[in-house]
């Protein structure tokens, strides 16, 4: 994801998939649309999930499933390290929470950049 690409672009793409998509014909839009109400995901959801949980289940709604997975094992183990005793399970949660911080404050766009992976990847699908 590219947290640092100007919203203004992000508009434009979109846009120029609108009208890529308003070209298709009234059968391949149906079929465009209905596919793409499955996929996408909402931005707000995604925000939501990234701010209220911790370790990391708002990759699981973006079907992040590998990222998820790491970020997960990482706080398990962390919390098992300060049950135990262990300083280094600090470092890890300060590792985790920088890890987070980006996606935190960068949340609906990256959800809006996934939702436009998506739909790009399904017109091409559809225009093949």
């Amino acid at each position: 994801m590219q947290y640092l690409q100007p919203w203004d672009d992000l508009e434009d793409q979109e846009e120029q998939l609108r009208s890529r998509v308003n070209a298709l014909t009234t059968e391949q839009k149906k079929n465009y649309y209905r596919q793409q109400a499955a996929q996408l995901k909402d931005p707000d959801t995604y925000a939501s999930l990234n701010w209220l949980f911790l370790g990391g289940f708002h990759h699981l709604y973006l079907k992040k499933y590998r990222l998820f997975s790491i970020e997960f094992s990482c706080l398990i183990m962390a919390i098992i390290g300060l049950c135990l005793g262990f300083h280094y399970a600090v470092y890890l949660l300060i590792a985790i929470a920088i890890f987070e911080l980006p996606q935190l404050f960068f949340s609906q766009k990256i959800a809006r950049q996934y939702n436009y992976q998506v739909s790009s990847e399904l017109l091409k699908k559809i225009m093949s």
